[in-house]
Protein backbone atom coordinates (compact mmCIF):
# COMPACT_ATOMS: atom_id res chain seq x y z
CA UNK A 1 0.00 0.00 0.00
CA UNK A 2 1.24 3.49 -0.87
CA UNK A 3 0.60 6.56 1.25
CA UNK A 4 -0.63 8.53 -1.78
CA UNK A 5 -3.35 5.90 -2.37
CA UNK A 6 -4.98 6.91 0.92
CA UNK A 7 -5.18 10.61 0.09
CA UNK A 8 -7.99 12.55 -1.64
CA UNK A 9 -8.64 16.21 -2.38
CA UNK A 10 -11.81 18.19 -1.68
CA UNK A 11 -12.43 18.33 -5.45
CA UNK A 12 -13.13 14.60 -5.52
CA UNK A 13 -16.56 13.08 -4.98
CA UNK A 14 -18.13 10.67 -2.51
CA UNK A 15 -17.98 8.12 -5.32
CA UNK A 16 -14.22 8.67 -5.62
CA UNK A 17 -13.90 8.05 -1.87
CA UNK A 18 -15.85 4.78 -2.20
CA UNK A 19 -13.57 3.64 -5.03
CA UNK A 20 -10.48 4.61 -3.04
CA UNK A 21 -11.62 2.80 0.10
CA UNK A 22 -12.24 -0.31 -1.98
CA UNK A 23 -8.83 -0.03 -3.63
CA UNK A 24 -6.79 0.30 -0.44
CA UNK A 25 -8.95 -2.16 1.55
CA UNK A 26 -8.82 0.19 4.53
CA UNK A 27 -11.57 1.74 6.60
CA UNK A 28 -10.37 5.35 6.34
CA UNK A 29 -8.93 7.69 3.72
CA UNK A 30 -7.80 11.28 4.24
CA UNK A 31 -8.53 14.58 2.53
CA UNK A 32 -5.53 16.82 1.93
CA UNK A 33 -4.64 20.13 0.34
CA UNK A 34 -1.26 19.60 -1.20
CA UNK A 35 -0.08 17.25 1.51
CA UNK A 36 -1.69 19.11 4.42
CA UNK A 37 -4.24 17.12 6.39
CA UNK A 38 -7.75 18.58 6.23
CA UNK A 39 -10.16 15.77 7.11
CA UNK A 40 -10.87 12.05 7.21
CA UNK A 41 -13.53 9.93 5.50
CA UNK A 42 -14.40 6.51 6.93
CA UNK A 43 -16.49 3.63 5.65
CA UNK A 44 -18.95 4.57 8.43
CA UNK A 45 -19.29 8.07 6.95
CA UNK A 46 -20.09 6.44 3.62
CA UNK A 47 -22.75 4.13 5.13
CA UNK A 48 -24.50 6.96 6.96
CA UNK A 49 -24.50 9.03 3.76
CA UNK A 50 -25.99 6.09 1.81
CA UNK A 51 -28.75 5.59 4.37
CA UNK A 52 -29.78 9.20 3.79
CA UNK A 53 -29.91 8.50 0.04
CA UNK A 54 -27.16 11.05 -0.63
CA UNK A 55 -25.89 11.71 -4.15
CA UNK A 56 -22.50 9.99 -4.50
CA UNK A 57 -21.46 12.60 -7.07
CA UNK A 58 -21.42 15.30 -4.39
CA UNK A 59 -18.09 16.58 -3.08
CA UNK A 60 -16.47 14.27 -0.55
CA UNK A 61 -16.25 17.27 1.76
CA UNK A 62 -19.96 16.91 2.55
CA UNK A 63 -19.33 13.74 4.57
CA UNK A 64 -15.82 14.40 5.86
CA UNK A 65 -14.70 14.78 9.47
CA UNK A 66 -12.78 18.05 9.62
CA UNK A 67 -11.42 17.38 13.11
CA UNK A 68 -9.35 14.25 12.51
CA UNK A 69 -6.83 12.88 14.99
CA UNK A 70 -3.15 13.20 14.09
CA UNK A 71 0.18 12.42 15.75
CA UNK A 72 3.71 13.71 15.61
CA UNK A 73 6.25 11.01 14.75
CA UNK A 74 7.80 10.91 18.25
CA UNK A 75 4.43 10.48 20.02
CA UNK A 76 4.43 6.68 19.99
CA UNK A 77 3.10 6.44 23.55
CA UNK A 78 0.18 8.61 22.47
CA UNK A 79 -0.51 6.30 19.53
CA UNK A 80 -1.00 3.34 21.85
CA UNK A 81 -3.19 5.36 24.23
CA UNK A 82 -5.50 6.66 21.49
CA UNK A 83 -5.94 3.25 19.89
CA UNK A 84 -6.69 1.75 23.32
CA UNK A 85 -9.32 4.37 24.18
CA UNK A 86 -11.01 4.64 20.76
CA UNK A 87 -12.12 2.46 17.85
CA UNK A 88 -9.95 4.38 15.37
CA UNK A 89 -8.60 2.21 12.56
CA UNK A 90 -5.69 4.48 11.63
CA UNK A 91 -4.25 7.90 12.44
CA UNK A 92 -2.05 10.10 10.21
CA UNK A 93 1.42 11.20 11.30
CA UNK A 94 1.98 14.87 10.50
CA UNK A 95 4.93 17.24 10.61
CA UNK A 96 4.86 20.79 11.97
CA UNK A 97 3.66 22.01 8.58
CA UNK A 98 0.52 19.90 8.95
CA UNK A 99 1.54 17.57 6.10
CA UNK A 100 0.91 13.84 6.27
CA UNK A 101 4.25 12.03 6.32
CA UNK A 102 2.84 8.64 7.28
CA UNK A 103 -0.15 6.72 8.60
CA UNK A 104 -0.08 4.42 11.63
CA UNK A 105 -2.61 1.58 11.87
CA UNK A 106 -4.14 -0.04 14.92
CA UNK A 107 -2.04 -3.19 14.41
CA UNK A 108 1.17 -1.13 14.52
CA UNK A 109 1.81 -1.05 10.77
CA UNK A 110 3.14 2.28 9.49
CA UNK A 111 2.89 3.43 5.87
CA UNK A 112 5.26 6.30 5.04
CA UNK A 113 6.01 8.57 2.12
CA UNK A 114 8.01 6.72 -0.54
CA UNK A 115 8.66 9.53 -3.01
CA UNK A 116 12.21 10.82 -2.69
CA UNK A 117 14.34 13.50 -4.27
CA UNK A 118 18.09 13.17 -4.82
CA UNK A 119 19.45 16.64 -5.39
CA UNK A 120 22.58 18.34 -4.03
CA UNK A 121 22.22 20.40 -0.85
CA UNK A 122 24.44 23.44 -0.27
CA UNK A 123 24.71 24.63 3.33
CA UNK A 124 26.05 28.07 4.25
CA UNK A 125 28.09 27.15 7.33
CA UNK A 126 30.77 29.84 7.45
CA UNK A 127 29.13 32.53 9.59
CA UNK A 128 30.43 33.61 12.99
CA UNK A 129 27.04 33.48 14.68
CA UNK A 130 27.53 36.68 16.66
CA UNK A 131 23.89 36.64 17.83
CA UNK A 132 24.66 33.44 19.73
CA UNK A 133 27.65 34.67 21.72
CA UNK A 134 29.12 33.34 23.97
CA UNK A 135 28.25 29.87 22.55
CA UNK A 136 29.85 30.68 19.21
CA UNK A 137 33.07 31.85 20.84
CA UNK A 138 33.63 28.15 21.50
CA UNK A 139 31.66 26.37 18.78
CA UNK A 140 30.85 27.33 15.19
CA UNK A 141 27.17 28.09 14.70
CA UNK A 142 26.70 24.89 12.70
CA UNK A 143 27.69 22.78 15.73
CA UNK A 144 25.43 24.38 18.34
CA UNK A 145 23.64 21.36 19.85
CA UNK A 146 19.89 20.89 19.66
CA UNK A 147 19.45 17.95 21.97
CA UNK A 148 22.07 15.27 21.33
CA UNK A 149 23.23 16.45 17.91
CA UNK A 150 24.13 19.82 16.37
CA UNK A 151 21.72 21.91 14.33
CA UNK A 152 23.54 21.21 11.06
CA UNK A 153 23.19 17.45 11.56
CA UNK A 154 19.45 17.86 12.18
CA UNK A 155 19.24 19.71 8.86
CA UNK A 156 21.33 17.15 6.97
CA UNK A 157 19.35 14.24 8.46
CA UNK A 158 16.06 15.69 7.22
CA UNK A 159 17.36 16.12 3.70
CA UNK A 160 18.94 12.66 3.77
CA UNK A 161 15.60 11.15 4.84
CA UNK A 162 14.09 12.91 1.80
CA UNK A 163 16.58 11.19 -0.50
CA UNK A 164 19.50 13.66 -0.69
CA UNK A 165 22.94 12.06 -0.52
CA UNK A 166 25.39 14.79 -1.54
CA UNK A 167 26.08 17.87 0.58
CA UNK A 168 28.33 20.88 0.05
CA UNK A 169 29.34 22.89 3.13
CA UNK A 170 30.58 26.43 2.53
CA UNK A 171 32.80 26.95 5.58
CA UNK A 172 35.04 29.57 7.13
CA UNK A 173 34.73 30.30 10.86
CA UNK A 174 36.05 27.32 12.88
CA UNK A 175 35.88 25.22 9.73
CA UNK A 176 38.17 22.52 11.14
CA UNK A 177 35.72 21.75 13.95
CA UNK A 178 32.85 21.28 11.51
CA UNK A 179 34.84 18.93 9.29
CA UNK A 180 36.21 17.00 12.27
CA UNK A 181 32.73 16.44 13.66
CA UNK A 182 31.17 15.14 10.44
CA UNK A 183 34.25 13.08 9.55
CA UNK A 184 33.91 11.23 12.86
CA UNK A 185 30.25 10.21 12.78
CA UNK A 186 28.65 7.30 10.98
CA UNK A 187 26.90 8.58 7.87
CA UNK A 188 25.73 7.31 4.49
CA UNK A 189 26.00 10.60 2.60
CA UNK A 190 28.89 12.53 1.08
CA UNK A 191 30.05 15.94 2.31
CA UNK A 192 32.32 18.29 0.34
CA UNK A 193 33.91 21.19 2.24
CA UNK A 194 34.51 24.41 0.33
CA UNK A 195 36.40 27.14 2.15
CA UNK A 196 35.26 30.71 1.75
CA UNK A 197 38.50 32.52 2.60
CA UNK A 198 36.82 35.93 2.47
CA UNK A 199 33.18 36.65 3.44
CA UNK A 200 31.15 36.64 0.22
CA UNK A 201 27.66 37.27 1.60
CA UNK A 202 24.74 34.87 1.54
CA UNK A 203 25.12 34.21 -2.18
CA UNK A 204 28.64 35.02 -3.37
CA UNK A 205 30.13 31.83 -1.94
CA UNK A 206 28.20 29.79 -4.51
CA UNK A 207 30.77 30.91 -7.11
CA UNK A 208 33.24 28.53 -5.42
CA UNK A 209 31.09 25.60 -6.60
CA UNK A 210 31.58 26.18 -10.32
CA UNK A 211 31.81 22.92 -12.24
CA UNK A 212 30.63 20.85 -9.26
CA UNK A 213 26.82 21.05 -9.51
CA UNK A 214 24.98 20.56 -12.80
CA UNK A 215 21.35 20.34 -11.62
CA UNK A 216 18.86 22.25 -9.50
CA UNK A 217 20.00 22.23 -5.88
CA UNK A 218 18.84 23.18 -2.40
CA UNK A 219 20.46 26.14 -0.67
CA UNK A 220 20.03 26.43 3.10
CA UNK A 221 21.47 28.30 6.04
CA UNK A 222 23.00 26.24 8.84
CA UNK A 223 20.90 27.69 11.67
CA UNK A 224 17.33 27.16 10.48
CA UNK A 225 15.14 24.10 10.26
CA UNK A 226 12.01 23.62 8.18
CA UNK A 227 9.78 20.75 9.31
CA UNK A 228 8.01 20.26 6.00
CA UNK A 229 7.81 17.84 3.09
CA UNK A 230 10.97 18.71 1.13
CA UNK A 231 10.02 16.41 -1.73
CA UNK A 232 6.69 18.24 -2.11
CA UNK A 233 8.57 21.55 -2.27
CA UNK A 234 10.91 20.21 -4.95
CA UNK A 235 8.05 18.70 -6.98
CA UNK A 236 6.21 22.03 -6.95
CA UNK A 237 9.42 23.75 -8.09
CA UNK A 238 9.72 21.34 -11.02
CA UNK A 239 6.02 21.35 -11.92
CA UNK A 240 5.84 25.14 -12.10
CA UNK A 241 9.14 25.45 -13.97
CA UNK A 242 10.60 27.84 -11.42
CA UNK A 243 14.12 29.16 -11.85
CA UNK A 244 14.34 29.72 -8.10
CA UNK A 245 11.83 28.74 -5.43
CA UNK A 246 11.87 30.60 -2.12
CA UNK A 247 10.55 28.83 0.96
CA UNK A 248 8.52 31.36 2.94
CA UNK A 249 6.99 31.10 6.39
CA UNK A 250 3.80 32.62 7.70
CA UNK A 251 4.53 35.09 10.49
CA UNK A 252 1.92 36.59 12.81
CA UNK A 253 2.89 39.78 14.63
CA UNK A 254 0.65 40.41 17.64
CA UNK A 255 0.26 44.09 18.56
CA UNK A 256 -0.53 44.33 22.31
CA UNK A 257 -2.20 47.74 21.96
CA UNK A 258 -5.21 49.30 20.32
CA UNK A 259 -4.18 50.48 16.84
CA UNK A 260 -5.80 53.79 15.87
CA UNK A 261 -6.63 54.82 12.31
CA UNK A 262 -6.66 58.52 11.35
CA UNK A 263 -7.30 60.41 8.13
CA UNK A 264 -4.99 62.83 6.30
CA UNK A 265 -6.03 65.65 8.65
CA UNK A 266 -5.37 63.60 11.80
CA UNK A 267 -9.05 63.04 12.50
CA UNK A 268 -9.91 59.83 14.35
CA UNK A 269 -11.43 57.08 12.17
CA UNK A 270 -11.46 54.05 14.43
CA UNK A 271 -9.49 51.66 16.60
CA UNK A 272 -8.61 47.98 16.26
CA UNK A 273 -7.89 46.32 19.59
CA UNK A 274 -4.72 44.20 19.74
CA UNK A 275 -4.66 43.21 16.08
CA UNK A 276 -2.61 40.41 14.56
CA UNK A 277 -0.70 41.39 11.43
CA UNK A 278 0.08 38.60 9.00
CA UNK A 279 3.29 38.52 6.96
CA UNK A 280 5.32 36.13 4.83
CA UNK A 281 9.00 35.96 5.74
CA UNK A 282 12.02 34.50 3.97
CA UNK A 283 13.27 31.34 5.71
CA UNK A 284 16.65 31.20 3.98
CA UNK A 285 15.88 27.93 2.16
CA UNK A 286 15.75 27.92 -1.64
CA UNK A 287 15.69 25.56 -4.60
CA UNK A 288 18.04 27.03 -7.18
CA UNK A 289 18.85 26.52 -10.86
CA UNK A 290 22.50 25.52 -11.35
CA UNK A 291 22.98 28.40 -13.80
CA UNK A 292 23.18 30.71 -10.79
CA UNK A 293 26.50 29.15 -9.79
CA UNK A 294 28.07 29.40 -13.23
CA UNK A 295 26.93 32.98 -13.83
CA UNK A 296 28.20 34.43 -10.54
CA UNK A 297 31.26 36.67 -10.60
CA UNK A 298 34.25 35.06 -8.88
CA UNK A 299 35.11 36.18 -5.33
CA UNK A 300 32.46 38.90 -5.31
CA UNK A 301 30.30 39.43 -2.23
CA UNK A 302 26.55 39.39 -2.91
CA UNK A 303 23.44 38.53 -0.93
CA UNK A 304 21.16 35.81 -2.24
CA UNK A 305 18.12 38.16 -2.23
CA UNK A 306 20.10 40.36 -4.66
CA UNK A 307 20.66 37.32 -6.89
CA UNK A 308 16.92 36.61 -6.84
CA UNK A 309 16.10 40.20 -7.80
CA UNK A 310 18.61 40.09 -10.66
CA UNK A 311 16.99 37.03 -12.21
CA UNK A 312 13.45 38.29 -11.56
CA UNK A 313 14.25 41.45 -13.53
CA UNK A 314 15.72 39.28 -16.27
CA UNK A 315 12.38 37.51 -16.62
CA UNK A 316 13.13 34.24 -14.85
CA UNK A 317 10.31 32.68 -12.85
CA UNK A 318 10.71 33.07 -9.08
CA UNK A 319 8.24 30.92 -7.17
CA UNK A 320 7.36 30.61 -3.51
CA UNK A 321 6.35 27.75 -1.24
CA UNK A 322 4.66 28.74 2.03
CA UNK A 323 4.97 26.78 5.27
CA UNK A 324 3.20 27.22 8.60
CA UNK A 325 4.73 29.52 11.18
CA UNK A 326 5.27 26.54 13.52
CA UNK A 327 7.20 24.65 10.80
CA UNK A 328 9.93 27.32 10.58
CA UNK A 329 12.55 27.23 13.33
CA UNK A 330 15.36 29.79 13.48
CA UNK A 331 18.19 29.18 15.95
CA UNK A 332 19.61 32.69 15.50
CA UNK A 333 18.56 33.97 18.97
CA UNK A 334 18.54 32.35 22.41
CA UNK A 335 14.76 32.46 22.88
CA UNK A 336 14.27 30.87 19.45
CA UNK A 337 16.83 28.21 20.32
CA UNK A 338 14.63 27.09 23.22
CA UNK A 339 11.53 27.08 21.02
CA UNK A 340 13.33 24.86 18.53
CA UNK A 341 14.14 22.32 21.24
CA UNK A 342 10.52 22.31 22.35
CA UNK A 343 9.11 21.81 18.85
CA UNK A 344 11.60 19.02 18.11
CA UNK A 345 10.87 17.42 21.51
CA UNK A 346 14.53 17.37 22.55
CA UNK A 347 16.21 18.51 25.75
Amino acid sequence: MKLEDMLLTEKESVKDAIVRLEKVRCKVVYIVKGKKLLASVSDGDIRRFSLKSGDINESVSCIANYEPHSFREYEKDKWLEVFKETQLYSVPITNLNGEIIGIVFRNGTIVKEQNKMDVPVVMMAGGKGTRLHPYTKILPKALIPIGDIPISEHIVNRFYESGCTEFFFLVNHKKGMIQSYFDNIERKYAIHYIEETEPLGTGGGLSLLKGQIQQDFVLTNCDILIDADYTAIYKMHEKKGNFITMVLSEYNAHIPYGVVSIDEENNYEGVTEKPTLKYLINTGVYIVNARVIEELADNTAIGFPDIIEKYRKAGEKIGCYIVNESAYMDMGQFEELEKMKERLNVQ
